[in-house]
């Protein structure tokens, strides 16, 4: 069992994990073994819940992530015990009107897309090396914004992030994204310059400013829908396509507007 300042590794919700501890471990024997019918760490997680994580997830509208049921066969029936769901146990039709809804709007959504490459039709074509490289660009952002996912959804389930911490959140991978995209935007610009037989040098200050600013703003946008989509408890199954697509979308224009921006002022557009 650990010790009264430790933080639990249940972590039940992080704003009442350690009253949560300290209630436990001040009411439970030490000598308290798990039992084939309850193992302790469920009923450790299920108390703390029922104390203190209902209450404060009921009042920012959220739905618990696990669920308890009670009986009176045995003598641990009136304890709380987690229900869970196997995956094969899952109808298949259940898993697949799931995820349609989401897939669908995100393909109309992607759809526009299209929409600007046809905008910038003109431009892509006078500047063939730009199309060549939008496959990059877009997909920097998306490598991005998925490492910023994984990490802030991993963070979020072991509750060392909460809803309040937005703004510090959101800073703090901004600043992270603009780093990394100094960094890469330098090893962007021999990749284009040297190792593309068609690119030449405002080719790749223009590849490697787009690329900078698509990481940047890929890092914000991951963010903010992990954030959001938490609120609702679907931020671990929502956000890397939600990101996804938005990133694609932003990627292509932003590519296009700064390739456009650096044609017009060294007069090649």
């Amino acid at each position: 069992m650990a010790g009264a300042d430790a933080r639990p590794w249940w972590s039940v919700r992080p704003w009442r994990a350690e009253q949560a501890s300290r209630l436990i471990c001040s009411c439970v024997p030490s000598s308290t073994e798990p039992t084939p019918s309850l193992r302790a760490s469920d009923a450790w997680r299920a108390l703390a819940w029922r104390l203190f994580g209902r209450g404060a997830a009921a009042a920012e509208g959220k739905r618990p992530s696990i669920f308890f049921q009670t009986g009176s066969s045995d003598a641990h029936a009136a304890e709380p015990r987690v229900v869970h769901t196997m995956y094969f146990d899952i109808p298949i039709w259940h898993l697949v009107g799931a995820r349609f809804p989401w897939l669908l709007s995100l393909m109309l959504v992607q759809s526009a897309s299209g929409w600007v490459i046809e905008a910038f039709e003109g431009l892509i074509a006078e500047h063939v090396v730009l199309a060549a490289f939008l496959t990059m660009l877009v997909g920097g952002g998306g490598n991005s914004s998925g490492q910023t996912i994984a990490e802030l959804v991993r963070r979020l389930g072991a509750g060392e992030i909460v809803p309040s911490d937005f703004t510090r959140v959101v800073a703090r991978e901004v600043l992270v994204g603009a780093i990394l995209a100094v960094a890469l935007g330098i090893c962007t610009f021999p990749r284009v310059r040297l190792l593309s037989m068609k690119a030449n040098s405002i080719d790749a200050i223009a590849i490697s400013l787009s690329y900078m600013l698509i990481v940047v703003l890929a890092n914000a946008i991951a963010v903010v829908t992990v954030m959001v989509l938490d609120r609702y408890g679907c931020a671990a199954v929502g956000s890397p396509p939600v990101v996804q697509v938005l990133v694609d979308v932003l990627g292509i224009t932003v590519a296009c507007f700064v390739a456009m921006l650096i044609y017009s002022i060294m007069g090649l557009s």
